[in-house]
């Protein structure tokens, strides 16, 4: 409702009637009955209909001797359809050129009142014995010949005083029917396109509610959705009909009132998709445009590649109007000049569109405005508006063109980096707004397009309160915080449709609380520490480097699915590295480090810096998922800026070269070494790994030396050697009450620190 928007879409629209792209005809478009409009193809959906399903013949109504000596005066076209009520409008009948067809003549008319034996049918080969099955005759092939030596043949209507020519057209297939295809060139697209082939115009005898005109043969004054059993029981009595049934079938509806449509050719404004080349061009963009996920732009493609001419007037009186202004005598529209489109602009930017209803015609017009066509001073306004659409087609022009903050650091305005809604909108405003683009300025309005799927409950049903199976996400942030219901979104998978319920978000919730836990564990190692006191990577112990080697794997990782939108590969990799790397591995080893040496010995200091580098590189890889989260962990972060964590970059993280085959070596063995310490401590050997005792098979010694770790502190046990078998024992000597290993204290006659191990001892003393 913006005056300025609604301003720049007069000026959009003003832009296709100056380079000769909208054009004004009397196609068939799909028509709302109920909300007496035309729609355009992404406002149409399709849901079950039931409709009568009828075959009816078609009698020839010249002699067709010359085709095939068979066809005698007795020869019909049968055809099919699932739309009864447009029979009052049918102006010829449609075959494939090169399809196979067939004469029957009919040996058994079964229980068909308007069949007799002898009479002759004619069908597509291809279809021939389940057209007899339907209508429950039989009869014996008597001709063969193609779709071609019909055309322009004369049948009659099955009850005007009318012929239906045999028309030659690409869209007969053998998918369904018989073949022969009902044709009313102003109740579909098809049999429009076909009969302007053939010099046929589109005639509708229906009125914009759904009425039959007066005048109209059987149906006259009546509805179309009660039109179609008149239909059947005239057809019946007339002789013309053959069978009749009802079926369930996929049929388009309104997506707003969601009744059933019709197709109904009507004076409208058309946006031509060959005019100008625009539908190679969009193709073209299409190709050229970054597509997420990749299946997209098939989908987009597909649709623009088939789509006719759009359809952008409504005959509704709310929206901004099409601003074409008709001379009244020769309804020329070539008044409406660029210097008139803008002129009628400044006013909508000025009070709005509805001043195009307020105002008479004449002060839009320059003084002493004629004609160019004809002479004539007498004008009238256009009073359709534009399909909506069109309006959010053209948001690239209203918005992105009129903001300065949304411009791109060159200055350009541009196209937009990202398009990101739902995947209904290919047909919607993907396509709208690359068509408008396109047609306007030659390019795509976006780099690249993301599609994402829709909420639904944990069973995959689209959420309803009517089912009681809606989660309301107010109700989540109540509950868990906004963060939580981030981490939900990140993730998932959103190509497809995205689950919750409330035992998926405990799980989110439980993840959460992993990632940060382990954050709280870094942030409460380094009190006291700062950047000065880091220790560089290179003189790092070992043990640390891996650290920073899985440290530099994942942000890369991450930033990588950061380009390409995939979030929830974000979520597994920060997830895994907080709870299998760090809170699996590398923070219970160093723990001993961090607890129990002395404040600023290196091996401390070392470990402090790994978790510094971690801390800083990981929070701000998770920011743009729990903004929130990351914003109190900035808070409490050494050395952090006082600007906000919102207004830093990613860490580039340094990485170091590790033996990759040695520690996967490594982490085999302790996996099986901590099977096996499981066991141990259900059978009741051992209550901690810290007293255990463990004997290991092909113990590489060489790898702790070049680690610079002892298997006791990787693997955190009392004593670890090399034996034939892999086992556990109790580890002898007593718990060190320092750091609770188990061994032999130091000097077990002091006064003092009697029970203390040789390190704990030495750090204390000291």
């Amino acid at each position: 409702m913006d005056y300025a928007f609604e301003a720049n879409t007069v000026r959009e629209i003003g832009r296709f009637l100056e380079n000769g792209g909208l054009y004004k005809g009397a196609k068939p478009v799909h028509w709302c009955v109920s909300c007496a409009t035309a729609l355009a193809e992404a406002e149409v959906e399709h849901e079950d209909h039931t409709s009568s399903s009828i075959f009816v013949k078609f009698k020839a109504g010249e002699d067709l001797s010359d085709i095939d000596a068979a066809l005698t005066d007795k020869t019909s076209v049968v055809i099919w359809t699932t739309t009864p009520w447009t029979i009052p409008a049918n102006l010829a009948i449609s075959v494939g050129a090169d399809l196979d067809y067939v004469a029957v003549k009919i040996t058994d008319a079964g229980d068909c009142v308007n069949l007799n034996v002898g009479e002759i049918l004619i069908l597509a080969e291809g279809l021939k014995d389940g057209v007899l099955s339907d209508i429950g005759a039989n009869g014996e092939v008597v001709a063969h010949f193609k779709g071609s030596a019909l055309e322009n043949r004369k049948f009659r209507h099955p009850y005007l005083d009318q012929d239906a020519p045999i028309l030659v057209g690409n869209h007969v297939t053998l998918d369904a029917g018989t073949g022969c295809v009902h044709t009313a060139p102003g109740h579909g697209q098809e049999d429009y396109e076909v009969g302007l082939k053939y010099g046929l115009q589109g005639f509708n005898p229906v009125g914009d509610t759904g009425i039959f005109e007066q005048g109209t043969p059987v149906v006259e004054g009546q509805h179309v959705y009660k039109a179609n059993a008149i239909m059947v029981e005239h057809l019946q009595s007339c002789g013309a009909l053959l069978a009749s049934e009802q079926i369930r079938h996929s049929y388009p509806h309104c997506w707003r009132c969601h009744k059933p449509l019709i197709f109904r050719a009507t004076p409208q404004w058309f946006i031509s998709m060959d005019k100008n080349d625009l539908r190679n061009k969009a193709l073209a963009a299409i190709k050229e445009t970054a597509w997420t996920p990749a299946w997209g732009e098939n989908r987009i493609r597909g649709m623009v590649e088939q789509r006719p001419d759009w359809c952008v007037s409504r005959q509704r009186n709310w929206g901004v109007p099409i601003t074409a202004i008709q001379c009244v005598s020769c309804e020329s529209h070539a008044v409406t000049t660029p210097e008139v489109v803008e002129g009628i602009a400044q006013q909508v930017e000025q009070a709005g569109a509805d001043v195009w209803f307020a105002k008479d015609v004449a002060a839009f017009l320059p003084d002493g405005a004629t004609c160019p066509d004809c002479g004539s001073t007498d004008f009238e306004k256009e009073t359709d508006i534009l399909d909506v659409w069109f309006d959010s087609g053209s948001s690239h022009a209203c918005v992105l063109e009129q903001r300065d903050e949304l411009r791109n650091t060159d200055g350009s305005s541009r196209p937009a980096d990202l398009y990101l809604e739902g995947s209904d909108q290919h047909r919607g405003w993907f396509q709208s707004s690359l068509l408008e683009s396109i047609g306007t300025r030659g390019v795509a309005p976006f780099k690249a397009v993301l599609t994402h799927g829709f909420a639904v409950d944990k069973n995959g049903n689209k959420m309803s309160k009517s089912k009681g199976n809606v989660v309301a996400p107010q109700k989540l942030i109540n509950q868990m915080g906004a963060d939580i219901l981030r981490l939900w979104i990140a993730s998932a998978d959103y190509s497809a449709d995205i689950r919750v319920s409330d035992e998926i978000m405990k799980q989110l919730a439980e993840s959460y609380r992993r990632i940060r836990n382990t954050i709280r564990f870094l942030l409460s190692n380094l009190e006291n520490f700062d950047a000065s006191q880091a220790i560089s990577l290179t003189e790092r112990k070992p043990l640390d480097q891996w650290a920073m080697h899985r440290l530099a794997d994942v942000a890369n990782k991450v930033n990588a699915s950061y380009e390409s939108y995939q979030f929830h590969q974000i979520h597994q990799e920060v997830h895994n590295f907080c709870s299998v790397d760090l809170g699996g591995f590398y923070l219970d080893v160093i723990k001993d480090r961090l607890y129990c040496d002395k404040a600023d010995s290196q091996q401390r200091l070392s470990a402090q810096s790994t978790l510094y580098d971690i801390a800083h590189t990981l929070v701000r890889l998770i920011a743009p998922i729990v903004p929130i989260t990351a914003e109190e962990i900035w808070d409490f972060l050494p050395d952090a800026s006082d600007e906000s964590i919102h207004l830093q970059t990613f860490n580039t993280v340094e990485d170091v070269n590790i033996d990759t085959a040695a520690w996967d070596k490594f982490f085999a063995m302790r996996e099986a070494v901590n099977t096996e310490m499981d066991v141990a401590k259900k059978d009741k050997i051992i209550g901690s790994s810290v007293a255990a005792s463990v004997t290991i098979p092909d113990l590489d010694m060489a790898f702790a030396k070049a680690v610079g770790e002892s298997y006791e502190q990787l693997l955190i046990v009392a004593k670890a050697q090399a034996g034939a078998t892999l086992s556990i024992a109790a580890a002898e000597g007593n718990k060190c009450p320092r750091c609770y290993v188990v061994s032999t204290p130091a000097y077990p006659e002091h006064d003092v620190h009697h029970e203390l191990c040789a390190r704990c001892f030495d750090v204390v003393a000291k």
